[in-house]
């Protein structure tokens, strides 16, 4: 009895120090990830700028990033739930690489929209498995707080991109920033081929609550709201993303400003994340509507506003909103015992859809009004509605769901 004793204590502290490298290994790979990215986007409206591009054009780039982003994170969720998931996320991450070289290549409009889609099939096969992995490898009990750091981590690493990315690009060139953007996913690519992925040992088999009161029907709804405010909150980065460079300009501002604006509300996503991970709170509809009326807020003030200063404050708080609003979204998507990937790929699929959708609307309008602050007024109008359908939706926080059908 002793013996077994002693061979299950050393099992279980074997599998923490792997679970607690592999950790380790995936905070530091959606760092550098996500810096990246964040190297691309912060240059490429200034490069698509350079090569002529108008509104609609700046709001269709990132809709073609994300349109094959949401195909391959839904189909990269599913196959990393039959397949060894890091095999799939270092396929992606060689495919970015390479993308990002072309990129920095391309000297035609035309060109560049053609490039953009292969980054988002790149992508779209590495976060889905990230986090299920990520998932898999969590102690029940340690769930929101695992997340919350691999959200800080995220984070960071996007925040670095955008504020690095817009000083490199005013200060040498956006084709140079794009050319420095794979340099962090060939780092992420040599980390993860140094995990064994020993799945066996870390598939955690239990919820991170074993009560609720909740029915299954009041916790799929949590979950479908949780995704809604997600998609909205990303779908207003993604309008400041690609229309912001072209508003400040006309107030004349630069890439300088631009970087600064949005490196700063990404700190305060950062510095939520790592509350939410000291604090772990399970998701609830109140989470949810502080998200978006804090967004909402803050972009009917950033219209208002003249001054640089004024305009980087009153921004802040739409950090806070997309901080909560995606914890809520991974949390809800992650906390079950089978189907990770897939519901991390749902989770991915439609925060791609909402980044993608408003601003292309966003760009639409800005044509047919020739107004620079449409895309925000559309952005706030969606936030709306986002606010009135969760208020008016009766749900309460719960275990996680019955993974929905959506098929």
């Amino acid at each position: 009895m002793d013996d077994r004793r002693a061979d299950w204590r050393r099992l279980n502290r074997h599998r923490y120090n792997h679970n607690v490298r592999s950790s380790f290994r995936l905070h530091w790979a959606a760092l550098l990830t996500d810096a990246g990215l964040y190297f691309v986007f912060a240059a490429l409206p200034f490069r698509a700028l350079e090569l002529g591009a108008g509104p609609v054009a700046l709001g269709a780039l990132p809709t073609l990033y994300a349109g094959t982003y949401m195909c391959a994170a839904a189909l990269g969720g599913r196959l990393s739930d039959r397949i060894p998931r890091l095999t799939l996320a270092r396929a992606g991450c060689a495919l970015f690489v390479a993308g990002s070289l072309i990129l920095s290549q391309v000297s035609t409009l035309l060109s560049l929209a053609a490039t953009i889609p292969f980054l988002g099939i790149a992508l779209g096969c590495f976060w889905s498995p990230i986090q299920a992995t990520l998932s898999d490898r969590s102690e029940p009990c340690q769930l929101p707080k695992t997340l919350g750091i691999f959200n800080v981590a995220w984070s960071l690493g996007k925040g670095t991109g955008i504020v690095l990315g817009g000083v490199l690009a005013e200060t040498f060139a956006p084709d140079f920033v794009l050319m420095l953007a794979g340099l962090p996913v060939l780092a992420t690519f040599a980390l993860l081929s140094t995990d064994p992925e020993r799945r066996a040992l870390t598939v955690r088999p239990a919820l991170s609550d074993g009560t609720s009161t909740s029915s299954p029907s009041q916790a799929d709804t949590l979950l479908r709201l949780a995704w809604m405010t997600n998609a909205l909150a990303y779908g207003v980065v993604g309008t400041f993303n690609m229309h912001a460079p072209a508003y400040l300009i006309d107030l004349g501002s630069g890439p300088s400003e631009f970087g600064l604006i949005f490196g700063a509300v990404l700190l305060v996503q950062t510095l939520t994340f790592a509350a939410v991970a000291l604090v772990h709170p399970r998701p609830k509809r109140g989470t949810l509507l502080l998200s978006l009326a804090m967004a909402t807020l803050a972009l009917m003030l950033f219209l208002l506003m003249s001054g640089s200063l004024l305009r980087l404050v009153v921004l802040l708080p739409l950090g806070a909103a997309t901080g909560l609003a995606y914890h809520a979204s991974l949390h809800q998507s992650l906390d079950r015992s089978h189907e990770r990937g897939r519901c991390a790929g749902l989770h991915e699929t439609l925060l791609g859809a909402g980044s993608s959708t408003l601003p292309l609307l966003g760009g639409g309008l800005a044509a047919l009004t020739l107004s620079l602050a449409a895309p925000f007024v559309l952005s706030i109008a969606f936030l709306l509605g986002g606010l009135c359908v969760t208020a008016l939706t009766s749900t309460r926080p719960g275990i996680r769901p019955s993974t929905p059908r959506w098929e």
